[in-house]
């Protein structure tokens, strides 16, 4: 089980905006946290927002393809004094296109993205978890479940990044590390706008009627906000359910 101490942080990386965001405003909360990713002005807002609210926040710029990146996010939390408890790999791309035409390029940089990115996190940070334990969300994808036309490059990116939950819990289960694959259906931000603009094109649909296409896809007919995904991983982390560890968490309105 995790036991959260004044000194935990929690590295979350895409924490600039989207999902990423959300998640780091809900854990600090509960933990310093640090936020990962590209764009500089999208970390500090996010850190801005963070200490308006009475929490602790710092970033760290780069690209999750490189494992230098993982390397400076683990250095900065023990130059702060801080123990690494919580990593969430959200950091994500994604590129629909028919599979027969699909530029093995993009098809390599989605997996590199999306599956080496958590590889490297997870390598750097889970000597800091193993005296204590501590707990890994990789963000996944109802996509990680099941398959989707057009979505072969972004579809096997998800689906590993569930196997690697699940190997990581088998593995490091008996020394205290839960490792969970988050898995939500289309959740509100620009990935899910770029699937309605893509509905838009292929089905000659209004913007409107686009989106009212992809919600359908949830029972509940809506699309997920980033909020609620927050509240998901916050609930992981807080380790209250270690038999979690190893199963999908999906989050999709039972889809």
């Amino acid at each position: 089980m995790n036991t959260l101490t004044p000194h935990s942080v929690s590295v979350i990386t895409g924490g600039g905006r989207g999902i990423g965001r959300a998640v780091a405003l809900r854990m600090a909360l509960e933990t310093a946290v640090i936020v990962v990713g590209r764009i500089e002005a999208d970390l500090l807002s996010a850190c801005a927002e963070i200490a308006a609210a009475g929490g602790q926040a710092v970033h760290v710029v780069g690209d999750v393809r490189d494992r230098e990146t993982a390397q400076r996010a683990v250095a900065l939390a023990r130059a702060k004094g801080w123990t690494v408890r919580n990593l969430v790999c959200n950091a994500g791309i994604g590129k629909s296109g028919p599979f027969e035409t699909f530029d093995p390029t993009l098809w390599q940089e989605i997996l590199d993205v999306n599956l080496n990115g958590a590889f490297h996190f997870c390598q750097a940070c889970l000597p800091e978890m193993l005296a204590d334990g501590g707990t890994i969300c990789l963000m996944s994808s109802i996509a990680g479940l099941k398959g989707y036309a057009h979505d072969a490059a972004y579809d096997a990116s998800k689906h590993a990044l569930v196997g690697l939950a699940r190997s990581l819990a088998q593995e490091f289960g008996k020394r205290g590390i839960s490792v969970v694959p988050i898995c939500p259906g289309f959740v509100e931000g620009h990935m899910t706008e770029r699937t309605v603009r893509g509905v838009m094109t292929r089905r000659g649909m209004t913007h409107e009627e686009a989106t009212a296409r992809v919600a359908h896809a949830n029972p509940q007919r809506r699309i997920i906000p980033e909020a609620e995904i927050a509240e998901a991983v916050a609930f992981v982390c807080s380790g209250k359910v270690p038999s979690l560890s190893g199963n999908p968490l999906v989050l999709s309105g039972g889809e």
